[in-house]
C-alpha cells in the first residue's frame, strides 16, 4: 500500500467540502425567522418570505452534496490523517471529523423533519445541532490553522481549490 499522507483529496472531494462548507454558512446566516416560519406552518398561518423560501432547499442541497461526499470518499479513500505525535489529538481529530459527518447529515434531517413532516421537537434540535455544528467548524478551522502554522506540515494543501 502506498503512503497516503502527502496525497491531496481528490478535486471532486475539494468542491464537495467547500461546496458544502459556503452552504451551511450561508444556511446559518439566513436561518433567522425560520421558527418564526415554522410557527406559521404549523398554525396554519401562510408562510412567506425569501428565508422559509431558500432555508429548506439549500439544507436538502446540504444532505445530498454529503451523501454524495460520503459515496466519493467511499469509492476514492481519503489522505491518512498527519500524526501530530501526540495520540490524544489525533484521536480527537478523528472524533471531530467524524462528528462533523454526523451533524451534517443529521442538520438537513432533523430539519426536514420539522418542515415537512410537522414534528417540532425536530425544530429545536435542528437549531441546537447547527450551533453545535458552528462550534466544531470553528474548532475544525483552528486545527487546519494549528497543522499549518505551528506544526507546519502543509496540511491546509490537501483541501487548497485548484491544483
Amino acid at each position: 500500500m502506498s503512503d497516503r499522507r502527502n496525497l491531496r483529496y481528490s478535486t471532486l472531494q475539494i468542491a464537495l467540502h467547500w461546496g458544502v462548507f459556503l452552504l451551511f454558512i450561508f444556511n446559518y446566516i439566513v436561518s433567522d425567522g425560520m421558527g418564526r416560519a415554522l410557527h406559521q406552518k404549523f398554525d396554519g398561518t401562510e408562510v412567506a418570505g425569501v428565508v422559509p423560501a431558500v432555508h429548506p432547499p439549500v439544507g436538502i442541497a446540504i444532505l445530498v452534496l454529503m451523501l454524495i461526499r460520503l459515496l466519493v470518499r467511499w469509492r476514492q479513500g481519503a489522505p491518512e490523517g498527519p500524526a501530530s505525535g501526540h495520540p490524544l489529538m489525533d484521536r480527537a481529530a478523528h472524533w471531530a471529523h467524524l462528528g462533523l459527518y454526523a451533524l451534517l447529515l443529521a442538520i438537513p434531517v432533523t430539519g426536514l423533519a420539522a418542515w415537512q413532516f410537522g414534528i417540532f421537537l425536530s425544530g429545536d434540535l435542528h437549531g441546537l445541532l447547527a450551533n453545535v455544528a458552528v462550534a466544531l467548524v470553528a474548532l475544525h478551522a483552528a486545527a487546519a490553522l494549528f497543522h499549518q502554522y505551528v506544526l507546519k506540515d502543509n496540511l491546509l494543501a490537501r483541501m487548497k481549490p485548484g491544483r
